[in-house]
């Protein structure tokens, strides 16, 4: 009962079971879309890359909102960091 709980919470809060890839494995083509995942919907990443996030929200989690996810120069996905991007975060909005 348990075991199904904690699968059911994972996968509401967009992880899974997949491990994820390890530290300094090669990027994916250049083509592969980069997604918005997390429960809080701050994770820029592959669809497929098995990363979870705990379910909370913080007021800083709200600038990713209206923010960029999208391959990183350096082929790997991430926020796009922009003058607003980056002023939301140092002065997040409050709930």
């Amino acid at each position: 009962m348990r075991l199904a709980w904690f699968v059911a919470l994972l996968v509401a809060c967009g992880g899974s079971l997949a491990p994820a890839p390890a530290p300094g494995s090669p990027a994916p083509a250049p083509g592969a879309a980069c997604v918005t995942t997390g429960c809080s919907g701050t994770v820029c990443g592959e669809a497929d890359d098995g990363r979870m996030t705990t379910c909370e929200f913080k007021p800083e989690y709200a600038c990713y909102r209206d923010a960029t996810c999208a391959r990183q120069p350096d082929g790997a996905c991430g926020w796009t960091q922009t003058k607003v991007l980056s002023a939301c975060l140092n002065n997040p909005p409050t709930m």
